[in-house]
């Protein structure tokens, strides 16, 4: 997670109190340095709000998209936002959690089924795939992490990583 202004936290606290719509962006990246995920959150007034993390465990394109996804809804649900809109370029992940596409693939019905489980604490939630280039900010920190450089917008005193030892859905890496 890349610290932010405690400042810039309780915005995004007092924007949930006032059930204000907020919005998310997740990505991810991957390195021969191994695998980054950004997300940024944006508060319907102030600054976006940055984080990044390292998967140190062995993920799949899609498992790695749907890592992004909750550990942004769980960053979210700690700020105790109520209203969300997610956007991502994961179309497939997005047509999943949406019950557009079927889910033929055990491993990937369980991190559905976990995200569906999470947005269950929000008010009003909602995720759309985005294009690419709309999702920059959240692929850029992915990108930093992943090759473990510093993001160049951030100052090395405000840039930290969370390192993430294990999946997000709770002996879902047991078949690998």
């Amino acid at each position: 997670m890349i610290s932010t202004d405690p400042q810039d936290e309780i915005m995004l606290m007092d924007a949930s109190k006032s059930n204000e719509l907020c919005s998310m962006e997740f990505d991810w990246s991957c390195s021969s340095s191994g695998l980054g995920v950004g997300v940024v959150l944006i508060p319907p007034h102030g600054k976006v709000i940055p984080y990044s993390f390292k998967l140190e465990f062995q993920n799949t394109n899609n498992t790695v998209e749907y890592e992004a996804l909750l550990l942004g809804l769980a960053e979210e649900k700690r700020l105790q936002i109520k209203m969300l809109e997610v956007g991502g370029d994961a179309e497939l992940i997005v047509k999943q959690v949406r019950g557009l596409f079927v889910d033929k693939n055990e491993r990937l019905r369980h991190y559905r089924n976990h995200v569906w489980d999470e947005i269950e604490a929000f008010d009003a939630f909602s995720i759309e795939a985005i294009p690419r280039e709309f999702n920059s900010k959240a692929d850029s920190l992915a990108v930093s992490v992943a090759l473990l450089v510093p993001h160049p917008d951030f100052t090395t005193d405000t840039y930290r990583v969370e390192l993430v030892y294990r999946p997000s859905v709770p002996n879902n890496y047991e078949s690998w």
